[in-house]
């Protein structure tokens, strides 16, 4: 059923839901109609709105994500840095106790 329903085209998709509305309309008293309106649009808000704050969410997740690779850059350059000056100093104290020695 799912690839059957959105295997169709734009204009057959549509035109489904007018045929099903049409259908609708014949069936169902006025206020029925207004009842099973209101029905489905609750269900396609639903849909949307679940569908969009999962949309918001991967999208800060991603977010997040870009700006830990940002900033993992800048930190390794950083500490790279301090590695070095780390390296220098414990060169320096090496070269001092050999001369001690």
């Amino acid at each position: 059923m799912k690839n059957l329903l959105f295997d169709l085209n734009p204009y057959s998709f549509t035109g489904s839901a007018i045929i099903i509305g049409l259908f609708l309309i014949n069936e169902l008293t006025p206020e029925e109609q207004a009842s099973i309106g209101n029905w489905l649009q609750l269900i396609g808000l639903t849909i949307q709105t679940y569908a969009s704050q999962q949309a918001l969410l991967v999208a800060k997740e991603e977010n997040k994500k870009n700006q830990n690779c940002n900033t993992n850059s800048n930190d390794l350059e950083t500490l790279s840095k301090v590695i070095e000056k780390i390296q220098d100093e414990l060169n320096y104290l090496k070269e001092c106790q050999k001369n001690n020695s």
